[in-house]
């Protein structure tokens, strides 16, 4: 029946396909336990439903997105060894055995161990023979495979189908078997077998033989094939050439993926191909993991590893080649031929209208001619210039040179315009002040002349240069005009720029800061911008740059390409007349430090992110997981959310910002290339955090955002803050209920006491009047008295003026009369003398009301006296009293006096302040000296400032509210009406009360 069903076999037919013509190029990454990996061994690989990559080591499960490696392996297991995956990707069920009668389960992002699952057994018994589960092409001697419609037993030389709805049992081979799990193998849901004595690929469909395919790689004992029912993937290792298998539609198909290098076929288990990305990953049972990245870009350069790769000025040759200054041919292979040019500078390349070849050396342009295939040349002598750019429009040559200035090291510039041929038919010149780098023309014939100092513009219409840059220096480096005509200028660290109206507008650059020096943009059919850099290339639609012209708050992001993408460096090269070429098959050709860089604009993917996750965090250096809401504590010393983007290129393309809800509306925080938000001290409460992530080349993003909760101590709680409003209400009535038993009882107290001094009083008035007529009569008698001592002080005042006249009007006198004159000199001296002591004796009664005009005193002594005797009191109210007085004011006020005022007005000051400053002050102006003492206390109000600044004008007649206001200023009041001097009070702005001494300072006649 076997054989039967060999010869009614239809062969569907073989497709043997090759990605490309020539060997795919690819970059390639290593991870192994030095850095990432738990264990070297990686045994399976499977991409799950969110896009994180798994693997299954000998030391734990490994999650992978493209920048980290998450490490699972403290599973409550007595071992952490795992070998391959089963399940669904698309159900989010992805397992894996660990333990007897244990499954690890993959779902949401995260393995846990369960039980194992009766429905998908691990093992099967059959006779005495245990079947174990067999999911790819990882090797037993006995194993089983479960489909949709039957099961298959493969044995040593056997392969059994076993249905669903029967237990019979179809053989389907029966005969030893080659190596039996690589003889088969799974793609999609079709099992195939390969007999390597036919050279032939079976597809076998529920127990039997339905298709054959010629697939002499396959079929080929030194191949190895690799497989994986949960990707549907198949490959076929053939001489180190990947062959990837495919199956659909009746027809089986290989088709070439890339050529390995450095690659041991038979330590490699896994593969895993990420079609999105185009990375193949290879598990090795012993080096770890190795990503293989095939590339769209291409360095091309010499087949010799010595021999120099650095290009600068480069043109189209033909639809696939590009040519250099030296005659070399280059394509996406490499060096095609050279023409061997003379050796020339590699920064100036042109063609004239005929498209022979333009080079330069120093003051030589050398013409190849197109006619005889550029193998000989013309040499055109340009005298005293070098060529910096030429190009060939509207029937004329343009020429922009360089000219040394004599005796200096800088360079002048030159446009010379021709009719015919350059250097022979001069019809325009334009000089320049500095050296030139680009030129080009623009619509209706105007001419934009780039220099190392700025653009120009020269209009068509007139003879005139206008300098577009003004005061502001550029180092123009290219000038590009886009396919819509606008004009983008590059410059050598100043950015890049749009020509508009005659106005540059500043592009703004990369956070990194390379296209500050960008050297030229390509733009492809799509209307993107290629820019190259030292240090990679970039990529953004001109509409996106345009939308920032119109909206300057619009935000650009640039993707970035670096060489792990197909470059052999990140630095490219500019400097050149032209710095880039579009080929007519559709390449962009840039120049770099090592090689010449290929690509197709339109087949080069820009890949950005899709999902954002924000499920884990890092609390005091341990890690945890979260749904929505995130609950930190405030005694928390450091937390960091961490960000999982599961994204496979360049990681600077991802563009990820937060926004606290505490923080500015529009401020946006970008997060590091770690991707880890460190939160700062939160209070407590519910916060909520913004997280926005660019998804596309549009500036578009994806926002999440999360809960982040802070619960209170108790103290902040709401009821423990009413409970202690409550507290204070009732402490509150306590202490009122309490002050006003306490003020009734000494208002009593009081009472008794003013009724005892009322009696008191009364009885003293009544012995005051007596006094008082007492004291009127002494007084009139020491006016009396006073009054007429000083009358008799003129008697013997006068007798001595004469006296001494007599003695001048006589030149000699008599020894008599010399004695009676000086004799009643004496007497007279003598009784004005008692007169005067007397005189001094009842002057002393007033001593204390009299200013002392004798005294001369320092100011600030005097302050400080006081200052130094409150200070104590001062401190205890936290208050601080401040001598501002000058050390050199002098005055000769009375000191007594003076004393107790200052006293007074301190004492009053330090009363009524708490907290704060007690500043005095001192200035003379004329005979006058201002002293100032400020306060920052409670402040006087205005009832009681109107009511002193009333009584100090008429002091004799107002009358004095003592009980109210006290005796301190009353006082204060009497002493500088006796001084002749007054006092200000006034209220501070801000608080407190400022009393102002206007004190008169008696000169010493």
């Amino acid at each position: 029946m076997i054989m039967g069903l060999y010869r009614n076999i239809l062969v569907v037919g073989f497709l043997l396909a090759f990605l490309s013509m020539y060997s795919q190029h690819y970059t390639t990454q290593l991870f192994n336990t030095d850095n990432g990996l738990p264990q070297n061994s990686v045994k399976d690989i499977i991409k799950d439903k969110y896009g994180f990559i798994w693997l299954t080591t000998e030391n734990g499960i490994v999650r992978y997105d493209g920048l980290n490696f998450l490490v699972y392996k403290n599973f409550p297991l007595n071992s952490q060894r795992f070998t391959y995956f089963y399940g669904n990707p698309e159900k989010d069920s992805i397992f894996t055995y660990g333990d007897y009668g244990k499954t690890v389960l993959i779902n949401q992002k995260a393995p846990k161990v369960i039980n194992n699952i009766k429905k998908s057994p691990s093992v099967i018994a059959r006779g005495y023979i245990n079947y174990s589960v067999c999911i790819s092409n990882y090797t037993y001697s006995f194993f089983f495979m479960n489909f949709k419609k039957g099961r298959y037993f493969i044995a040593e030389n056997s392969i059994i189908y076993e249905g669903q709805d029967s237990n019979s049992q179809i053989r389907v081979i029966e005969k030893p078997l080659y190596k039996n799990s690589p003889n088969t193998f799974v793609i999609g849901e079709t099992l195939f077998y390969i007999d390597h004595n036919s050279k032939k690929v079976r597809k076998i469909e529920e127990g039997r033989l339905t298709a054959t395919y010629d697939v002499p790689i396959i079929a080929d004992v030194r191949s190895k094939v690799f497989w994986n029912r949960m990707s549907g993937q198949g490959f076929v290792l053939h001489n180190n050439i990947l062959y990837r298998c495919a199956y659909s539609n009746g027809a089986f198909k290989i088709s070439k993926l890339v050529q390995l290098d450095n690659v041991i076929q038979s330590t490699l288990m896994s593969i895993y191909y990420d079609e999105k990305y185009k990375k193949l990953y290879l598990g090795s049972s012993t080096d770890g993991l190795k990503i293989v990245s095939l590339t769209d870009f291409i360095s091309s350069k010499k087949k010799n590893p010595k021999s120099l790769a650095v290009f600068y000025a480069i043109q189209p040759f033909s639809d696939s080649c590009v040519i250099t200054p030296e005659g070399e041919i280059y394509n996406r292979n490499g060096l095609v031929k050279s023409k061997n040019f003379e050796k020339n500078i590699s920064y100036f390349l042109s063609f004239d209208k005929y498209r022979n070849i333009i080079t330069s050396k120093e003051q030589t342009l050398f013409v190849y001619h197109k006619q005889r295939d550029f193998l000989d040349f013309q040499r055109v002598s340009t005298g005293e210039e070098t060529v910096k750019d030429f190009l060939f429009a509207d029937g004329k040559y343009y020429v922009l040179s360089s000219k040394q200035k004599k005796g200096s090291t800088q360079f002048t510039g030159i446009l010379s315009i021709y009719e015919d041929w350059p250097y022979k038919s001069l019809k325009k010149k334009y000089f320049f002040a500095s050296e030139p780098t680009r030129i080009i023309l623009t619509d209706g014939g105007n001419i934009l002349v780039g220099t190392i100092k700025g653009l120009f513009k020269l209009p068509a219409i007139s003879d005139k240069i206008y300098n577009l840059t003004g005061h502001n220096e550029l180092s123009v480096r290219d000038v590009i005009r886009s396919k819509d005509g606008n004009i983008w200028i590059t410059t050598l660290g100043k950015g890049f720029y749009l020509l508009k109206n005659n106005n540059l507008i500043k592009l703004p650059v990369d956070t990194e800061g390379n296209l500050l020096s960008a050297h030229t943009i390509l733009e492809d059919r799509n209307g993107y911008f290629w820019i190259s850099t030292n240090n990679g290339l970039y990529k953004i639609k001109e509409n996106m740059l345009l939308k920032y012209v119109q909206n300057r708050n619009f935000k650009i992001h640039y993707y970035k390409y670096l060489k792990d993408t197909g470059f052999s460096t990140n630095e490219f090269n500019g400097g050149g007349n032209i710095n880039g070429n579009t080929l007519k098959n559709g390449d962009f050709v840039l120049p770099s430090l090592d090689g010449l860089v290929f690509f197709n604009p339109l087949k080069v993917k820009s890949y950005y992110p899709t999902d954002i996750y924000l499920e884990r965090a890092r609390i005091d250096g341990k890690e945890c997981f979260f749904a929505n809401t995130l609950i930190l504590s405030q005694e928390d010393t450091r937390a960091e959310i961490i960000i999982d983007v599961p994204y496979y290129a360049n990681p600077d393309n991802v563009i990820i910002q937060t926004h606290l809800d505490n923080e500015k509306k529009n401020e946006w925080i970008s997060v590091g290339k770690d991707r880890r938000v460190l939160l700062g001290s939160l209070g407590y409460g519910t916060h909520i955090l913004t997280v926005r992530m660019l998804v596309s080349d549009q500036q578009q993003y994806i926002f999440k955002k999360i809960k982040i909760t802070v619960p209170p101590f108790f103290y902040q709680t709401l009821w423990f803050k009413l409970f202690t409003c409550i507290l204070l209400l009732f402490l509150l009535y306590l202490s009122i209920r309490w002050r006003t038993s306490f003020l009734r009882k000494k208002t009593r107290e009081l009472e008794a006491v003013i009724q005892l001094r009322t009696k008191i009083l009364s009885e003293t008035v009544n012995n005051l009047e007596v006094t008082q007529i007492k004291l009127g009569k002494e007084i009139e008698q020491q006016k009396k008295l006073i009054g007429t001592i000083t009358h008799d002080i003129t008697t013997p005042l006068k007798f001595i003026a004469l006296t001494s006249k007599e003695v001048l009007n006589h030149q000699e006198m008599s020894v008599s009369s010399t004695e009676r004159i000086l004799n009643s000199i004496y007497k007279s001296s003598n009784q004005l003398y008692n007169f005067t002591k007397t005189l001094k004796e009842y002057a002393d009664i007033y001593n204390e009301y009299r200013t002392d005009e004798t005294e001369l005193y320092s100011l600030y002594g005097l302050v400080e006296e006081k200052k130094i005797l409150f200070e104590e009191i001062a401190d205890n109210h936290n208050t601080t009293i401040i001598n501002q007085v000058s050390k050199q004011l002098m005055i000769r006020t009375s000191k007594n006096i003076l004393a107790v005022i200052i006293h007074n007005l301190i004492d009053n000051s330090v009363k009524f302040t708490r907290n704060g400053t007690i500043t005095i002050n001192g200035s003379d102006k004329d005979t006058l000296i201002i002293l100032e003492i400020t306060d920052t206390g409670l402040g006087m109000d205005d009832q009681k400032i109107g009511y002193y600044t009333k009584l100090q004008e008429n002091i004799e007649n107002e009358k004095l509210l003592l009980q109210k206001y006290g005796m301190g200023l009353h006082l204060v009041l009497q002493l500088l009406q006796m001084i002749e001097s007054k006092i200000i009070i006034k209220r501070n702005e801000a608080k407190g009360t400022s009393f102002q001494l206007i004190l008169k300072n008696r000169k010493n006649d």
